[in-house]
């Protein structure tokens, strides 16, 4: 089978060469591997075409201002083949991910297995917290025709865009699979700060606007925001109590951010 890798980018200046790499180097290589610049103000887009010129396969547009929904739909637009393999900077992928990853799909969508990529002593106590991926669009396999039948992803969202792809995807009866041979290693948050700031309350946000626009809402999210909720008045002794462990720290921070940004994203008018 012939197959579109696509992705978009933006700002990845430190890290973009290692996911380029990781890519050149596949055992079994991509027909093409589209890239789309979201409008970098980093020497990401430079760096891109530094491969592009080099790789005849690697095509790289530039969108200014295109988040990363608008970025996926313009690269698979742009996409000559009918199999489309989505991936995200940020990431690098074990040598023979998209060999395993095209050798097993058998269905409309498959989904590849994401795991931690850890380099300190924080990002690795919060690995311990966070469980193996299946369903990111960081590493997923889909046929054109399914990204067309669903509207492709949601333009409206910064975030959460997976989420509702998926699910739509699911809600039109399409056929789906894990494939667990086919590894990428996710860049995960290195301190407190962005983990509080960036991440947790982010994905909380979106996952209210996600919510309200469309009705979708992982479980596990569900759960989350049910138990939370009536404890958030107990948010400072759990505070007081993660200042002697870190692994308690991170814990406390990553559920109640997230709990605040979805109430933020939920009320917000």
């Amino acid at each position: 089978m012939k197959i579109s890798v696509i992705s978009t980018v933006l700002n990845e200046e430190k890290n973009i060469e290692v996911f380029i790499k990781s890519i050149i180097n596949q055992s079994k290589k991509p027909d093409e591997f589209i890239i789309v610049d979201g409008g970098s103000s980093d020497n990401t887009y430079k760096i891109l075409k530094k491969y592009s010129k080099k790789y005849d396969w690697i095509r790289v547009y530039r969108l200014g201002g295109a988040n990363i929904s608008q970025g996926r739909n313009y690269a698979i637009q742009k996409a000559k083949n009918e199999i489309i393999v989505a991936v995200d900077a940020g990431t690098k992928y074990e040598k023979d991910w998209l060999e395993n990853l095209t050798k097993h799909f058998v269905a409309d969508v498959g989904y590849g297995k994401t795991l931690p990529w850890v380099e300190n002593d924080f990002q690795k106590i919060l690995a311990k917290k966070m469980k193996q991926r299946f369903g990111s669009s960081r590493n997923i396999i889909f046929r054109k025709d399914v990204w067309k039948f669903v509207g492709g992803y949601p333009e409206d969202l910064k975030s959460a865009e997976d989420t509702v792809f998926n699910e739509k995807i699911r809600k039109a009866g399409f056929k789906s699979q894990l494939i667990p041979n086919a590894i990428c290693y996710w860049q995960m948050i290195s301190n407190l700060d962005d983990l509080k700031k960036r991440f947790f309350y982010n994905y909380g946000y979106w996952d209210a606007i996600a919510y309200k626009k469309y009705k979708i809402l992982p479980t596990k999210s569900k759960i989350l925001i049910m138990f939370l909720t009536p404890l958030a008045i107990l948010y400072p002794a759990f505070w007081l109590i993660s200042k002697f462990s870190l692994s308690i720290k991170i814990d406390v921070t990553r559920r109640f951010n997230y709990l605040r940004g979805f109430w933020k994203g939920f009320f917000e008018k």
